[in-house]
This record gives C-alpha cells, structure tokens and sequence, in this order.
C-alpha cells in the first residue's frame, strides 16, 4: 500500500519545514468534545505524557503501537484529500492517518485555512459544505453563509463570523476525534509558525498594496523591508494562537457570547467592521437537506440557498443528462457547444428565481427538474448559439468576485465532505481585527460580493450509499461552469479526472453574450470550435480552481478493487493525496 501525495514542486519542503504532525493532539487526550459532540465519537486517550505546550513526546506511544489521534495509525487506504493549499491538505491527510474521519478532517483543514490563506479564508469566514454518512445513509447540506453585520457603523461592511459555527454543527453531528484534536493543527500552525506556500504567497504579492494600508495587515504580512513576506516564508501569528487556543479548549461559542465575544465586537470596530452583540449570539448555521438528483444509479447532491451555485449547478446537469443523455451521446465536438449552451441558460434562469439574501422566490425542487430543464433547453440550436437576450431580455447582469477555496476529503469507510469557503473578496475587507489576528470577511452587500459561486458537489450510489465523487471549485462566476465541466468530462464522458481537471476552461455569459475561453493552446482550439458555431469568443486567463476526489468502484467498495482518483487544480499550487 502507498500513500501518494500530488503536490506543487514547494509541498516536499513544507513537509519538512513547518508542516506540523497531527499527534500532537493525542496528549490533549478524551473527554466530551468542547463543541458538544456526542457520546457515539472514538476520542483519543488521556495519556500520563500530556506535557506543557501541544507537544507529544515519542515515548507517550503505546508498546504495541499507535493509538487513534496519532499520525500513522492507520495502516493502508487511508482516504483522499484535494485542497487548494497545501498545508491544509497535509492536515487534512494526517487526520485521516491518525484514524479521523472525513468530517474531522475537513474540520481540521478548514481551521487550518485560516492560517494557511487567510486571502479565501479566516474565522470571520464562512461558506457551505456537503457531508455523507454511507453508515447512516445520510448526506446533508451544512450552510454557514455569513450575513452582513449590523453594529456601529465603520468604513468597512463586515460579514458575521461564521466558520467557527458551521464547523461545529458539522463535526458535533458526524466527528470521530475530540474537538480538540481538530482544532490543534491549526492553533499550532499560528503559535509555532508555517512556511508560507506558494498559493498563498500568490495571493498576498497580488493584493499587498491596498492590504498593507491596514497596520495590523501589514505588521504580520509584511518583512522588515515592508515588501510582502514570500513562499517559504516562516510566518508565526500568536494573536490568531490565542484565538484558536480559547476555540480549541473551550469550544466555537467562546466567539460567540461572553467575555470574549465582546472583545470580539470591539476588535472589529477597530478595524473600521460592523459587529454586534446580538449578531453573534443570533448567528446560526443551518444543517439541511441537499438538492438531490437521480441520474442511472446514481444521487447527485448540490447545496441549497444561500449556497445558490447549487440550484445553477443541479440545473446545468439536469440539462446534460435530459434528452437521452444529452451529453454523453454527443460528438466531442458539439460537447463544447451543448456545455455552451446550458452555462448561458442556467446564469440567465438565475436572474429570474434569485431573491434578496440569495434565496429563491420559487421552490428549488421545482427549478431543478426535468420539466424545467427541458423548457429551458426548447429553443436549443445544436448549430447555433442562442442570443443572450433571448434568454433574459431585461438585459441585467450580475457580478460576482473571483473569490474564496475550495477542498475535498473522503475517509477509507467513504465519509465524505466538500466545502466551499469564502470571504466574498480576497482578502475580505483588507483588515484584521486588532489583537485576534483575524481577517475581516466582507459583508455580502454587492458589488459582487455575494455566495452565487458557493456551493460544492457531491456523487453517491443510491442503492450502497457508496462515496462515488466529490467536487469543490473557487472563482466566482468561473466555478459553477468548471465544477460542472469537470463532473460532466468524468461521469458522463468516462474520462480520467486528473486528465480533466488540467483541460481548458471556458465561461458563456448570457449578458453580454460571449464565451471566455482560457487563453492557453488548447484553449485556442476550444475558441475555435465555438467560434465555428457563431459564438462570439475572448481569451481569457483562467484563474478559478477545482479540487475533485472520483472512486468509480464506490468507497468503501465493497467485494470490487478499492480505486480512487484524487486531483487538484494545475493552475494553483494546491496538493492531493491518497493512498493506493
């Protein structure tokens, strides 16, 4: 059995220069979860080595072996794991080794975020995720969309924490390990430091002028020069340790009421944010069905409003899989234009069902239905593109930023979670709550900032429960068309993911009618078939990503060979890995 780990050409060394174990935790030991998990969770054992700090010495292992919590325990297929950055990823791999399941592991990956790539993520965050039970024979959607703060006005409209919430409905429903133990890597990472990866070093050079305008911004990202702290970069945050020591050790609502929360509120104010009391203790994420779709022997599961990339992305692929199978029957060739086509259909569709708190003004079962679908395909051409004006005659355009990450995680008994997590800009607000070490979340009020590309998915049998896929993508109005590029290229055209995922993109807007194609040789001779239709075709640089975990035999896999395909997004520096 091998553990292969995809990675950029920087991970190799991230591994060994402050990508901190997971087996630090063990020490912090059992007990009920501080999140309020219940009595049927596997927690580490309370060890006599518990020492001062988060340390674990080695001889705290047991003589016959290691325990559950520590790195290594688990011997063989451990799962998978794709994420945009890699030391969330190595994270997220080490929980699944040390015996956690795909919830605590996502758990501890999306903490670790906001250290990591505090540009797409940070404890003022939030976002959605799609979760599957095979045991229970349950997959649920957790949406922990952030909503504008209402306190004391300031120059910078902030969302309301939410991750530290949403992360605690998640694992207090389906975590194995301690709630401690998710939370550690994290605050390990901010207390002892981490080498800066490539994805976010990216992230910080792009938006350092405007950033560093903030003190506290430019006091942590910023090197004795003033110039933005680079890849490799050991980056040590003891502001942001204590905030995720008080989470770790005494739960998610340590943010949210108390002492502390009101703290919070002033630290906010201080970076120019509008908080209140009364929005942190009124903030609640919602733990609710998913929208399902039956295709052959399969469930397909998108997410629900606010997450409104799910009704765009269930109506993209109702459309694909109509009309006798509209898109696996097709030619190559005229994929491109069928996938043309629907993108178009779905964005101007969107206009007409999108309330305010991006919510629907009609039912989502009724939006992702065949009947819909197919009115929404009557007047497709298969030789011609269809005016965008045809589709939406008022003309509207909405605006999204190109925003916020995405990662997937599956255990070896085929739990598994995709999140999409955003701060509805990069950066947020571009500043950090004085003395947290948090990064302002913007507030979902427009100009683009807004959840339209939030919204993972997530591919189960319907007759086993089996894990079949999982896909995240990030990019604002880039995302639902390449999420559902992707999952279409795999499950309905059979091609192998990482093959996929490294294809060309390409976005069609129905107002102004165009397709933005990416602008590489390959994206040149997708342009080219688009063109020959009648499309009117622009170059793009593609910059959203996609993470995708694809186990065609099923996970767990029953009496067929346990295979798994695992890939992250070429145009980032994210890892993947998984065990063969």
């Amino acid at each position: 059995m091998r553990h292969l780990t995809h990675f950029s050409d920087e991970t190799e060394r991230l591994q060994g220069k402050g990508a901190f174990p997971l087996n630090l935790v063990s020490a912090l030991g059992a007990g009920k979860s501080s999140a309020g998990n219940s009595g049927r969770k596997t927690l580490g054992r309370v060890t006599a080595c518990a020492l001062a700090g988060l340390l674990v010495l080695s001889g705290c292992l047991e003589e016959e072996g290691l325990a559950v919590g520590e790195i290594g325990y688990v011997a063989g297929f451990f799962g998978g794991v794709a994420a945009e950055e890699p030391n969330a990823a190595l994270v997220g791999r080490d929980v699944l080794t040390a015996g956690g399941s795909a919830v605590d592991a996502a758990t501890a990956m999306a903490f670790a975020l906001s250290v990591t790539m505090p540009s797409a993520a940070s404890l003022g965050s939030g976002g959605a995720c799609i979760v599957h039970d095979p045991g229970l024979g349950i997959t649920e959607a957790i949406t922990f969309i952030p909503t504008p703060g209402t306190g004391q006005k300031g120059d910078r409209p902030t969302a309301v924490p939410a991750l530290a919430r949403g992360m605690a409905a998640m694992h207090s429903r389906y975590g194995r390990l301690d709630w401690r133990q998710v939370v550690a890597p994290a605050e390990q990472m901010a207390r002892l430091g981490h080498r800066i990866s490539r994805a976010f070093a990216r992230d910080l050079a792009r938006a350092a002028k405007p950033l560093f305008e903030d003190r506290e911004a430019r006091r942590i990202f910023a090197d004795a020069s003033g110039a933005p702290i680079t890849e490799g970069t050991l980056l040590v945050q003891p502001d942001l340790a204590g905030v995720l020591g008080r989470v770790r050790a005494s739960g998610a609502g340590v943010l949210y009421n108390g002492p502390f929360a009101r703290a919070l509120v002033d630290a906010y104010r201080g970076a120019g944010g509008q908080l209140s009391m009364s929005d942190l203790k009124g903030y609640r994420p919602k733990v609710e069905p998913t929208l399902v779709l039956a295709h052959q022997d399969s469930e397909v599961h998108f997410t629900p409003p606010p997450a409104a990339a799910g009704i765009t992305q269930a109506q993209m692929w109702q459309m694909l899989t109509g009309g006798d199978e509209r898109y696996a029957s097709a030619e190559p060739a005229q994929r491109v234009h069928l996938m043309a086509e629907i993108m178009k259909r779905a964005l101007a569709d969107r206009k007409n069902w999108l309330a305010q708190g991006f919510l629907s003004t009609k039912p989502a079962i009724d939006l992702i239905s065949s009947e819909h679908a197919e009115e929404l395909m009557a007047d497709y051409d298969a030789n011609a593109p269809t005016p965008g004006t045809s589709l939406d005659p008022s003309g509207r355009q909405l605006f999204e930023v190109i925003s916020g990450t995405g990662f997937v995680v599956a255990d070896r008994e085929g739990n598994a979670v995709a999140c999409n997590l955003t701060m509805f800009n990069r950066f947020g607000t571009g500043r950090v709550a004085p003395g947290t070490g948090i990064m302002l979340a913007a507030a979902p009020t427009g100009r683009g900032r807004n959840p339209l590309a939030v919204g993972p998915m997530v591919v189960v049998s319907a007759n086993t429960f089996a894990f079949r896929f999982g896909v995240a993508a990030s990019g604002g109005p880039l995302a639902p068309a390449a999420l559902i590029h992707v999952a279409a290229e795999t499950l309905l055209a059979g091609r192998d993911l990482g093959s996929v995922i490294a294809d060309p993109r390409y976005l069609a807007l129905d107002i102004p009618t165009q397709v933005l194609v990416e602008k590489t040789q390959a994206g040149q001779e997708i342009g080219a078939i688009l063109s020959q239709k009648g499309h009117k075709v622009e170059s793009f640089d593609w910059i959203g990503q996609v993470t995708a975990l694809h186990c065609p035999n099923g996970l767990p896999a029953a009496e067929k060979k346990q295979v798994c395909r695992v890939a992250h997004d070429p145009r980032g520096a994210g890892l993947s890995s998984v065990a063969e």
